[in-house]
């Protein structure tokens, strides 16, 4: 479980540690450099403005009707073969996981890179409930052998250098790793999950859209573990915030227009994948995969009504509020957030995981502005941390 100071004393020591880190004030600091560049190249040649503020009007036309378009994922889902569930905490969804997993007789589980799930502490249920848990992102898979939660929400092992990486390696594989040779690290990590694949039972996802009119669920991934995790195992189970509910693919491919741009500089991501209901399945005693859709709630009902803060809920989880900020360019995402990084994660840790957790972290800010300039859902987070 991820700890974060409550008091100014405690959490003043760590960024004095934090900005001791060399490699990571050097790390961040080329990060912060070729983002710019990259993210500049992206947009060029499109109307930007105008690309902002149609995301913003149809994420904002959306929170009003988060009940009527989950009564119509759910609605088309199930018709294809889908089971939807509804959690109101993170808990609730975490048990309705975990009972999923001992109804179908479950042993090992996989999972893709999910933010939703990281704010759940959904790896840690499963653990105690005896079950054998592999994230397939690399960069997730690092930090969970290190048993830490992420630093950047799209680049989660971003603090480590290739040196550390290397001696995690050596110490889990009990083979000598060179940190100069990346080719064999990834390698190893590759034989690795590539039996992780093959073993699992149920494979948990997250996802960057549930399409309401059509019951389907899009994911956004440039590994291709996604598909993977998706597509191999006899189970698959999809967490999803209730504010990645949108009413039609023209919403979602408009998001998309501006996502992978916004995340990683990319036109399009590598891979784009759409799920609609459950599948064939050889492995499945009934010849169809199960597929199980868990909706989460844990405050954002409440967030959706409360007038000044309900434009948070358009966050797209681009991380691109983390990538200008110049404080997480000084102190990186462990002493800049809690679950959810950057200035996004100060409003949205207030929410999701108490005001406790928040209290001495909204303190950086320094209003410079440069993350409502890059938002692509046109949220005004300086003005929201100011009233947090």
């Amino acid at each position: 479980m991820i700890r974060t100071p409550g008091d100014v004393k405690t959490y003043r020591k760590e960024l004095r540690d934090a900005l001791q880190n060399a490699f990571l004030r050097q790390t961040l600091d080329q990060f912060a450099a070729a983002y710019r560049e990259s993210h500049a190249k992206a947009f060029e040649g499109m109307d930007l403005e105008s690309l902002i503020a149609d995301i913003a009007s149809r994420k904002d036309s959306a929170l009003p009707r988060l009940d009527e378009l989950l009564a119509a994922f759910k609605k088309r889902a199930e018709a294809a073969g889908a089971v939807v569930h509804e959690a109101a905490t993170a808990q609730e969804a975490n048990e309705i996981i975990a009972r999923i997993a001992r109804e179908g007789g479950v042993r090992h589980v996989i999972k893709s890179k999910s933010m939703t799930a990281e704010e759940t502490f959904l790896n840690e249920h499963l653990e105690r409930e005896g079950l054998q848990v592999t994230e397939t992102d690399l960069g997730e898979w690092i930090i969970q052998l290190r048993r830490e939660g992420p630093s950047h929400m799209v680049l989660p092992a971003i603090h480590l250098s290739r040196h550390q990486v290397a001696e995690l390696f050596t110490r889990v594989t009990g083979e000598p790793m060179d940190p100069d040779d990346i080719e064999k690290m990834v390698k190893v990590a590759r034989r690795t999950l590539r039996r992780a694949y093959l073993e699992a039972d149920m494979g948990v996802s997250g996802a960057n859209f549930a399409i309401a009119d059509s019951g389907t669920l899009g994911l956004v991934t440039n590994e291709g573990n996604a598909r993977l995790v998706t597509t191999l195992p006899r189970i698959h189970v999809a967490l999803v915030g209730l504010d990645k509910l949108v009413p039609d693919l023209e919403t979602a491919l408009t998001i998309l227009k501006a996502l992978p741009r916004n995340a990683t500089g990319q036109a399009i991501s590598t891979y784009v994948t759409w799920i609609t209901g459950a599948v064939p399945c050889a492995t499945a005693p009934s010849g169809r995969k199960e597929l199980h859709i868990v909706f989460l709630d844990n405050g954002r009902r409440a967030l959706a009504k409360n007038p000044v803060f309900s434009q948070a809920l358009r966050c797209v989880r681009c991380g691109a509020c983390a990538n200008v900020c110049p404080i997480y360019r000084l102190v990186g995402g462990h002493n800049y957030g809690h679950v959810y990084i950057g200035a996004i994660g100060l409003i949205l840790t207030a929410f999701y995981h108490g005001v406790e957790n928040a209290r001495a972290l909204v303190r950086n800010c320094l209003n410079c502005q440069a993350c409502k300039a890059v938002c692509p859902a046109g949220i005004d987070l300086p003005h929201l941390i100011k009233n947090a």
